[in-house]
């Protein structure tokens, strides 16, 4: 369920900016809003499995998660929407540290590797089958079962761990508010700038307030965590070396794959391809998760982490090269030979560093460090598809104001009243009829090269962000770790 909502939400995203007649900005939400929710309470969730019990918070988490995809499913506006993904977003908060947990938890120490890329392994099935039923369900029968398959595959989950997962003692345990809320209110602040800045302005005092509050909020984490009896985030797990590596991969490594969700965006408004083609694009593109993710595992007992981690990068890195050289030409072969590398080199980063990073935690401290974990990656989805939503709006009104300043039949016409013309919606439509054919056309090859230009940028972006995974991994992971 946690892989499937992963890749099934973002080949639905056009259609759903159609059909409910979102923002650009709104559709982002629609994915952040469970990613900030994931980022700001995951920790929290990992402290509460520690303190209740990792089954008992597990199957809290289930249910919900089931409760809100369902809600997701009924939705018929942009607030409902994104309200549902937030509520979603808590659900997977309980849930997602307690599976770690968990699993880990269940094997000795020498078989962790090849559990966790087992598991990895498993998940990557639905992980690569999610953009193919979401195609599937978009484009022939509707968007809205993307969200209620959750549902039955969550009954199946709980019925499975009721008999499987044995009953964990919690232990009492102070918790860290305030840590919490600083933490909490930072991160709010950032993506909150981050995503709206495109609205607001980059030179708006609100956009430039939110920031700085949150950048003080968070160096004001480290002052308020020093003096804590129980601190919510522990820092003195960062001394460790590889620890601390493992951990700036992951942030990369997360940050940058939210760029996949405008690579299924960008082959329906850019190439023109099917939500059906796009999610059977995406799904081989995945495929090679399955046999790379225990790969990694195996790989990480074999040699230690920093053998499959140098391949992985070495992987993602030149499928991203390779990709921006040719995303525009619309050829099938030449999009797959650089999404399958994508594919295979990303659990070969995942799987060993989460493996490493725990093994390197002690056993009392486990589930916190779980929930750091998964909190730092899902601050790396946040911040992602934060930066690369506000990148691109941003790029893409700039181009756009210069294209219309060109011609003056444009020259005094806002961009903005075509929002949403690369996808069909209803408002840009009436709006663009409103022209001359001749301007018709122009205004909508002006949208389709923005949204090639700012499409390229975010691209670069991300190769560079990889690059600093890379070098943080190949410096400070230990080679035998």
């Amino acid at each position: 369920m946690i892989f499937i909502d992963i890749t099934v939400l973002p080949v639905a995203l056009p259609t759903i900016e159609r059909l409910l007649g979102i923002s650009e900005t709104g559709l982002h939400w629609i994915v952040n809003a469970y990613t900030l929710a994931l980022t700001v309470l995951v920790l929290p969730g990992g402290r509460l499995g520690d303190m209740l019990g990792h089954r008992k918070v597990f199957f809290w988490g289930l249910t919900m998660f089931a409760l809100f995809s369902a809600l997701c499913g009924l939705s018929n506006s942009g607030w409902w929407f994104i309200a549902s993904r937030a509520l979603q977003g808590v659900g997977g908060a309980l849930l997602l540290p307690c599976t770690t947990a968990i699993l880990m938890d269940a094997f000795p120490y020498k078989e962790r590797g090849k559990a966790m890329g087992i598991y990895i392994g498993v998940g990557s099935i639905f992980l690569a089958t999610g953009p193919f039923v979401g195609g599937i369900f978009t484009q022939y029968v509707s968007w809205r079962l993307v969200f209620w398959i959750n549902v039955p595959i969550a009954l199946i989950g709980f019925i499975l761990a009721y008999f499987s997962v044995p009953r964990t003692p919690g232990k009492k345990e102070s918790f860290d508010v305030r840590g919490f809320l600083t933490l909490s209110l930072g991160v709010s602040a950032i993506v909150v700038a981050l995503m709206e800045a495109d609205v607001w302005s980059w030179s708006s005092p609100l956009t430039l307030g939110l920031l700085a509050l949150g950048l003080v909020l968070l160096a004001l984490l480290i002052y308020v965590d020093r003096h804590a009896e129980k601190p919510y985030i522990d820092f003195s797990l960062f001394k460790e070396r590889t620890f601390l590596g493992t951990l700036i991969a992951i942030f990369c490594t997360q940050f940058m794959i939210m760029l996949t969700v405008f690579w299924s965006i960008y082959f329906q408004t850019g190439l023109d391809f099917s939500p059906a083609k796009s999610g059977w694009l995406s799904l081989l593109g995945n495929s090679p998760l399955i046999i790379t993710a225990p790969l990694g595992g195996y790989l990480l007992d074999r040699f230690g982490p920093r053998v499959p981690i140098t391949i992985g990068f070495c992987l993602v890195l030149g499928a991203l090269f390779f990709f921006y050289q040719v995303y525009d030409t619309g050829s099938i072969p030449l999009i797959l030979a650089s999404v399958i590398p994508f594919g295979c080199g990303i659990p070969m980063i995942i799987t060993p560093c989460m493996t490493s990073a725990l093994q390197h935690t002690p056993v009392h401290k486990r589930g916190l460090a779980s929930g750091t974990l998964v909190m730092l990656r899902q601050l790396g989805s946040t911040l992602g598809l934060a930066v690369f939503g506000s990148l691109f709006l941003s790029r893409m009104h700039i181009n756009l104001i210069k294209s219309f300043a060109q011609n003056p039949d444009t020259a005094s016409v806002a961009p903005e009243q075509f929002t949403g013309i690369l996808a069909k919606t209803p408002s840009a439509v009436t709006a663009l009829e409103q022209f001359p054919e001749a301007v018709q056309g122009f205004i909508t090859k002006s949208f389709e090269l923005a949204n090639n230009s700012a499409f390229a940028v975010i691209n670069l972006l991300g190769i560079a962000v990889m690059f600093v995974g890379f070098l943080a991994a190949l410096f400070l992971i230990k080679k035998n770790a």
